[in-house]
C-alpha cells in the first residue's frame, strides 16, 4: 500500500508559523477567559425565608419608606407625614371607608352656575354641605350622598 503523499512530504515553514500563531492565540484567550473567571465576584444567593427581615417587603435586604416594617418616626431623616385622622373634618372622622371622599368634598369651596333658564344655583363650601346632610356618617346612605355631592361639584367645576 501507497502512503499517501501529503503525510510523507515536509510541512513548508509558512504553514509551521501559521499553526503556532494560531495555537498561541487560542491559548491565550483560554487563559483570558481563565483569569476573568476566577477574578469575578461570586454571586450572592438568593436570600431564604429565614434570613429576610420582618418589613422587608421586596427582600433586598434593606427596609425602605412604604415598606410595611418602615417606622417613620425613628428611620430616615424622622419626619412623618400629617395626621389624616387629625386633618379630617369632625364629620369625617367616623365616616369607614368613605372618609378619604368626605375629607375632598369637605375641602371644596363654595361654589355655584348659572341653570340654561337664567337662574343662578349657589351652594355653601363642602364642609357647611357634609354637615347639613341628614344621613349618619358611616352607613351606605351617607357614602351614597357624599358620591351625589361629588358628582355634582365635577359636572359643574371640570377642571375641579
Amino acid at each position: 500500500m501507497r502512503t499517501p503523499r501529503l503525510l510523507t512530504r515536509r510541512p513548508r515553514p509558512v504553514t509551521v508559523i501559521t499553526v503556532g500563531f494560531t495555537a498561541a492565540i487560542l491559548g491565550a484567550v483560554a487563559l483570558v477567559g481563565i483569569v476573568a473567571d476566577s477574578v469575578a465576584p461570586a454571586p450572592r444567593p438568593a436570600p431564604s425565608a429565614s434570613t429576610i427581615a420582618p418589613g422587608d417587603d421586596n427582600a433586598d435586604g434593606r427596609i425602605e419608606e412604604d415598606e410595611s416594617g418602615w417606622n417613620c418616626a425613628t428611620m430616615g431623616n424622622r419626619q412623618c407625614g400629617p395626621d389624616l385622622a387629625a386633618a379630617l373634618p369632625a364629620e369625617c372622622r367616623s365616616a369607614g371607608e368613605a372618609s378619604a371622599l368626605c375629607g375632598t368634598v369637605a375641602a371644596r369651596p363654595a361654589y355655584g352656575w348659572t341653570n340654561p333658564d337664567g337662574s343662578r344655583v349657589d351652594l355653601p363650601a363642602g364642609a357647611v354641605m357634609v354637615r347639613d346632610l341628614d344621613e349618619k356618617p358611616g352607613t351606605p346612605e351617607f357614602t351614597a350622598a357624599l358620591r351625589a355631592l361629588d358628582a355634582e361639584y365635577r359636572e359643574h367645576n371640570p377642571q375641579g
